[in-house]
């Protein structure tokens, strides 16, 4: 029997009647003969209202303490789940992070996994029992909860397939599949039926919300393949290959661009030159250590270092723009309202040419570019976050709707070099 891991998400679980619904397909999947683990998030959007409780309570309330009130979401949805399979006439049992050793370093709010120890999960398994687990938690070596951060299911999930040698993961959520954009903001967007994790991750990454990059990084590294498919309809189902082959449908086209994401959740921070002290610096990295580094650059010790770092874990941006500013003081400049549009496609960030080409088209868009930077998959420009959905539409159009999608960048560059983009 082998065992399969599935993971629904909050808007798969945020009513009692889509539980029972979640219940029905993770019987029908154990009655195919497999051994099956349910990871589940918070129902709907539990986690934003208990944020909010907090937050009516504190600014900035204990990171800790809110790891202990946000960890009951997933075990509500947990506990629920568990008793409507249950009512479908199979055994189920529900487990939290610390019952399915699930241990992470003590970065509260934003925490990593590091190891994984299911031999519970096992046990419960080996009876025949379909376990049901609280999906976004973990526990630190003291023994206290530590959450995962926006998305970290998906990375339970992976984890938990990882830890167990399942067959693959299955990500259940509320789209349909992977796209080249997100269908919301580009109704043109193209259904991709397969994707190699290292444009998956790095989609992930800059900014498409179907995956936890995080999630792909533990796929990738432990070759769990992942399939992403809509809780709410059929027809597609996007595979995503730890190391994809020639026996990959796609594989002859990784040199084409996998999609355009996009982020709104950046700041800016710039600091150093004489006026900033060491002592300066170190209260800098202690106010921004427990938040994801998106980009950071150095050079001399005279010259400044530039960085770029998400806000999707701070409880109030604002607050905490303040709190840079008064307490670091001179030789700082932090920028928030920012956003970020990326092209990726397999190994596009080493081409010169399709960099000069992706900027000069946002300048011909009149879209203000602040910062870019390149890695191996993808080319990255800082805009404005008012503007980064216009930015990823226009660079959907140019390079995946009026290009060859079989085509190299170099080629697709030419289809869209007539048309004036190129300055």
């Amino acid at each position: 029997m082998e065992i399969i891991v599935q993971k629904y998400g909050g808007s798969s679980v945020a009513t009692v009647e889509k539980l029972k619904d979640v219940a029905r397909r993770v019987v029908a999947a154990k009655q195919k003969r497999n051994a099956v683990v349910v990871v589940v998030s918070a129902m709907g959007d539990s986690t934003d209202d208990l944020v909010g409780l907090a937050r009516k309570l504190s600014h900035n309330p204990s990171r800790r303490e809110l790891d202990a009130l946000l960890a009951t979401g997933e075990m509500v949805s947990m506990s629920l789940l568990a008793i409507a399979i249950q009512e479908c006439g199979e055994n189920a049992v529900a487990l939290n992070g610390l019952q399915c050793g699930i241990f992470t370093n003590d970065v509260h709010c934003n925490a990593r996994i590091l190891e994984v120890h299911p031999a519970r999960i096992r046990n419960h398994l080996e009876k025949g029992e379909i376990v049901v687990v609280a999906g976004f938690q973990g526990f630190t070596v003291k023994g206290d909860f530590a959450t995962l951060g926006r998305g970290g299911s998906d990375t339970t999930a992976v984890a938990l397939a990882a830890a167990l040698n399942a067959r693959h993961c299955e990500i259940y959520t509320d789209v349909s599949g992977v796209f080249t954009a997100d269908p919301r903001v580009v109704p043109q967007a193209r259904y991709l039926a397969e994707l190699g994790a290292a444009e998956m991750q790095e989609l992930a990454w800059t900014g498409a919300k179907v995956l936890k990059a995080e999630a792909v990084e533990f796929a990738s590294t432990n070759g769990v393949p992942v399939v992403v498919r809509s809780t709410f309809q059929s027809g597609h189902d996007t595979w995503v290959h730890p190391h994809p082959g020639p026996e990959h449908a796609y594989y002859p086209r990784r040199a084409a661009i996998a999609g355009v994401s996009g982020r709104k959740d950046v700041i800016r921070i710039v600091f150093g030159g004489a006026d900033f002290s060491d002592r300066a610096g170190k209260l800098l990295f202690e106010l921004i250590s427990k938040y994801d580094l998106i980009t950071g650059a150095a050079g001399s010790f005279t010259e400044p270092v530039d960085m770029l770092i998400s806000n999707l874990e701070i409880p109030d941006s604002e607050a905490f723009v303040t709190e840079l500013r008064e307490r670091v003081g001179n030789g700082i400049t932090v920028t928030d309202q920012l956003g970020m549009v990326s092209l990726v496609g397999f190994g596009l960030g080493s081409r010169p040419s399709a960099f000069f080409d992706a900027f000069s088209l946002l300048r011909q868009a009149q879209i203000p570019t602040t910062k870019s930077f390149t890695t191996r998959e993808s080319l990255c420009f800082v805009v404005p976050a008012s503007r980064v959905d216009e930015a990823v539409t226009v660079m959907h159009e140019a390079f995946i709707e009026s290009a060859d999608p079989d085509a190299l960048f170099g080629a697709a560059g030419a289809n869209y070099a007539g048309k004036g983009v190129v300055a």
